[in-house]
């Protein structure tokens, strides 16, 4: 399941998006999610977040890349609230596009992307920061919530 973690995570929720909108062709549904205003407020919200802890990764000159080596420990910005902000942010994005396309078949991506960084990428990646950092790790899971 490692070798999940060397393909990028934004590809990882277009392959999911594009599964939806498989699954949507495949079953009709009787009900519309669609909310165009509520899904751009999702959408901006989500990149804003992606963003912004991105740039705090760039500040500190370590990878963004999951199977990369950290080189530092982000604790300020987004990072505060939570220790996935860019995850966060993509399922955010992710649900933004659920209401903007208006099919439930599309839930299958947020959802989808959820488990599948929560359950692989984001374990893998603790793991190399716990052996990285030790204790200042151990303190940022204690304080810091995994999501939110």
């Amino acid at each position: 399941m490692t070798k999940l973690v060397h393909i990028p995570p934004p590809v990882v929720a277009l392959i999911l998006l594009a599964l939806s909108h498989g699954l949507a062709c495949l079953l009709p549904y009787s009900f519309d999610l669609s909310q165009p205003i509520l899904a751009f407020l999702f959408m901006i919200l989500g990149l804003a977040v992606v963003l912004w802890a991105g740039d705090h990764f760039r500040k500190k000159r370590t990878t963004l890349v999951p199977a990369g080596e950290p080189k530092a420990l982000v604790t300020d910005g987004p990072y505060r609230w939570s220790r996935n902000p860019m995850y966060l942010g993509i399922v955010l994005g992710l649900t933004g596009i659920v209401f903007l396309v208006g099919s439930p078949a599309f839930l299958l991506a947020p959802a989808g992307f959820y488990l599948i960084i929560d359950r692989i990428f984001i374990p893998y990646e603790e793991a190399k920061l716990e052996r990285r950092f030790g204790s200042a790790y151990a303190e940022l899971k204690r304080r810091v919530p995994r999501w939110l």
